[in-house]
């Protein structure tokens, strides 16, 4: 199980291309961090950007 820190970090050293997804994520986590927003939406946009990037298996 990891949080949004971790998730963050894997955003920062492992999605090495700016993609519209890997912002929206990136955008998540730091309202989540902040505390503007809920970590599901991050959990959602985070998902999306590692599929993209083929560093997260889909089920």
């Amino acid at each position: 199980m990891f949080d949004v820190n971790d998730a963050s970090n894997i955003l920062l050293r492992h999605l090495h291309h700016q993609t519209e997804k890997r912002k929206i994520a990136m955008d998540a986590c730091l309202r989540v961090l902040r505390g503007e927003a809920h970590p599901t939406a991050a959990r959602r946009a985070f998902v999306a950007a590692a599929l993209e990037a083929k560093i997260l298996r889909s089920d």
